[in-house]
């Protein structure tokens, strides 16, 4: 019978020397998300869930717990409201009754920055108990400016004062490489978002390393500082392009595929990163059961490695289940690609671009299939929070 006292997250963790685990949800709705994924449980699977699902946060000791950090965008921050309507409508009311003479996008931002601060206020403890190691909260800058320098190093800035362990999370285009340069020099730790290939994570990663010989040489100081690069696996894989390629190519994209083209940019990026010692850690996002209902190899495929992964509550959910009953995960992390799906996959452009490190320049990376997909969403988030508080303020 399996060990069902430990997690499928805690197994993972055991072969996984310098492994993270960080929630990819507002912190501020973690515990109506496990009352509720709880409540849909049989008595006797509530029985061994519920106690690793308490273990993930422990409101009363925040030190005790899984999850060591937490990301966060304008569609996870308004769905947290959408959450917490009880909390969160009367103090956008409230703001808008002191402050008349601001617009609705003025007042929607400021909203993001109360629910930011909020949640990085759950996560002090862990930042300081660890030595400002652990314990970030992630702060997106508005995703519309992505081509704005100056906007996004600018709004980083005022997110890093709401709280010590704020890490200001910037797109990695071109305009967003430069930003990331200029936070890194000031002290500022920063998520590199929006990151699909392995040319975004090695420009990304020189511009951290650049930026950080900058602040040290001026005296920066560094004690409160991380950096980490979002590679958004299923966000890559997922775009019609590569299927459409594959179609030419005479094979069909399958699920088995798709989800190994994620995991082999994953891989190569996650070795580029360590052999060449920059101080940047892969963070993986944007995972996805599969293939099939009963694996997940985004999750497998990285048993032993030192990077940090974003789980979002219904991943957190499925790696519960799915994996409730392994005995240990094997390190898998070193364990290259199959030569047969990489050969086909190679043969896809879209894959080489993403593939090879110099695959794409940067100039390039506005207008990548995954960024462009990713924008429209994020953007229409944004624009739909602050339709929202529009709304309420013709009340």
């Amino acid at each position: 019978m399996a060990d069902k006292g430990r997690s499928a997250l805690e197994k993972l963790l055991a072969v996984s020397p310098g492994m993270e685990v960080w929630w990819d949800a507002s912190p501020l709705v973690f515990e109506k998300w496990a009352d509720t994924f709880l409540a849909k449980q049989t008595p006797e699977v509530r029985e061994w869930l519920e106690p690793q699902v308490r273990r993930l946060f422990v409101k009363d000791d925040p030190t005790k717990s899984l999850f060591k950090g937490v990301t966060t965008n304008p569609v996870i921050t308004k769905a947290g409201i959408d959450t917490l309507p009880e909390v969160w409508h009367p103090w956008i009311e409230e703001e808008i009754k002191k402050h008349p003479n601001l617009s609705a996008p003025e007042i929607t931002w400021r909203t993001y920055r109360e629910a930011s601060k909020l949640g990085a206020e759950l996560y002090m403890p862990i930042f300081e108990e660890s030595g400002y190691k652990y314990g970030y909260v992630s702060a997106q800058v508005d995703p519309r400016v992505l081509d704005d320098t100056r906007k996004m190093v600018e709004q980083g800035l005022g997110l890093k004062t709401l709280s010590p362990n704020i890490m200001v999370k910037v797109p990695g285009t071109q305009a967003g490489v430069h930003a990331i340069f200029l936070l890194t020099a000031m002290g500022v730790p920063t998520n590199a978002t929006l990151v699909f290939t392995v040319p975004q994570i090695l420009a990304i990663a020189e511009a951290v390393k650049r930026g950080k010989e900058v602040g040290e040489y001026y005296g920066t100081d560094y004690s409160q500082w991380r950096s980490v690069i979002t590679i958004m696996m299923a966000r890559f894989e997922e775009r019609e392009v590569m299927a459409e390629q594959a179609k030419e190519q005479g094979f069909e994209l399958t699920e088995d595929l798709m989800r190994w083209s994620g995991t082999a940019i994953m891989k190569k990026g996650y070795h580029l990163l360590r052999e060449r010692e920059y101080p940047s850690k892969l963070l993986l996002a944007s995972s996805r059961v599969g293939p099939g209902k009963d694996q997940i190899r985004h999750l497998a495929e990285t048993a032993g490695a030192d990077l940090v992964y974003t789980m979002n509550p219904s991943f957190v959910e499925s790696v519960l289940l799915v994996y409730a009953d392994i005995e240990e995960f094997k390190p898998r992390i070193d364990k290259p690609v199959p030569s047969d799906v990489m050969e086909k996959l190679l043969s896809l452009p879209y894959f080489r671009q993403g593939y090879d490190e110099n695959g794409l320049k940067q100039e390039e990376y506005l207008e990548h299939p995954g960024t462009i997909f990713t924008r429209n969403e994020f953007s229409k988030a944004m624009n739909a929070f602050e339709e929202f508080v529009a709304e309420m303020k013709a009340k």
